[in-house]
């Protein structure tokens, strides 16, 4: 409940409204995005049974007074609570993806060279390679030759949050 106060908080500075006075259904749609950050629309369609253009309408109402936030690539939308940093999104981004998620917790449980972390993960050494750049590109991973091996490991500096999002996600 404290994502829901603190974006109530923000709201409240910077337009005077407050969750008070939406609509059941807006109500709905911040619950379902607070309690899964990166959550995508058709997740959210799915999880509240209404139709493409009533679910558009109130994800855009929301994005455009400021409740939630979007990241939109060409195939997919994700909805974020307001009070979620940068950083935070991507994690929730990567986690909620079976292979990305699999290379996070290969990875937090030791370094591996990318033959390693193929077998790890169990997955083709090209769907491999394309998550482990995402990850790469996202800074949650970086790679380094020991010993004229490429090792791939976890991000230092975001460690401690992966490993907190991880777990939360699991």
């Amino acid at each position: 409940m404290a994502i829901i106060e603190s974006v109530t908080q923000n709201k409240q500075m910077k337009n005077s409204y407050d969750f008070s006075t939406l609509s059941s259904r807006e109500s709905l749609f911040i619950n379902l995005i607070n309690q899964n950050p990166g959550i995508r629309y058709l997740e959210l369609k799915n999880l509240t049974g209404l139709s493409n253009g009533v679910v558009s309408y109130y994800l855009r109402q929301l994005e455009s007074n400021g409740y939630v936030k979007s990241v939109r690539t060409p195939r997919v939308s994700c909805f974020y609570p307001l009070s979620l940093s940068e950083l935070s999104q991507k994690i929730f981004r990567r986690s909620r993806q079976i292979t990305p998620k699999k290379i996070l917790l290969a990875l937090i449980q030791k370094n591996h060279s990318f033959t390693t972390l193929v077998k790890e993960v169990q997955k083709a050494p090209s769907t491999v390679s394309t998550y482990v750049s995402k990850l790469i590109e996202d800074n949650l991973v970086f790679a380094e030759y020991e010993n004229s091996k490429k090792i791939f490991k976890i991000n230092p500096k975001i460690q401690n949050q992966l490993i907190y999002t991880l777990k939360i996600s699991i």
